[in-house]
């Protein structure tokens, strides 16, 4: 459930828009609605608020003014699972080192004949 503090991005005619932090959720006059207060994260900041149903400040679509419209609640900084590699990206090469390079170039003699 999306709750005060949290981070959202907004959707806006099915295209990502703009991302908002619920500062402020209030019961509503109307039953099952509340007055959510968003502030924008963009620049100049800006604050409004919006009277939703808690379905839709949980990701379900709806529309305003006609245009479709969705919240989708972002997973909060540090609680993903960072995933651990089973195997090794790459297998382990040979290792060679300078002075070996140099002395199989010592010992190539240059073909004359090309």
């Amino acid at each position: 459930m999306t709750g005060i503090g949290d981070v959202v991005a907004i959707y806006i005619d099915d295209k990502p828009s703009v991302y908002a932090r619920v500062e402020e959720i209030t019961q509503d006059i109307k039953p099952h609605w509340f007055q959510v207060r968003l502030l924008f994260l963009s620049f100049p900041l800006q604050e409004t608020t919006w009277i939703l149903k808690r379905d839709y400040l949980d990701g379900s679509p709806f529309t305003m003014k006609e245009i479709p419209m969705k919240i989708v609640p972002l997973a909060r900084p540090g609680t993903g699972v960072r995933e651990i590699p089973s195997k090794p990206l790459s297998e382990p090469g040979e290792v060679i080192s300078i002075e070996q390079m140099r002395k199989k170039k010592k010992n190539k003699t240059p073909d004359k004949d090309s």
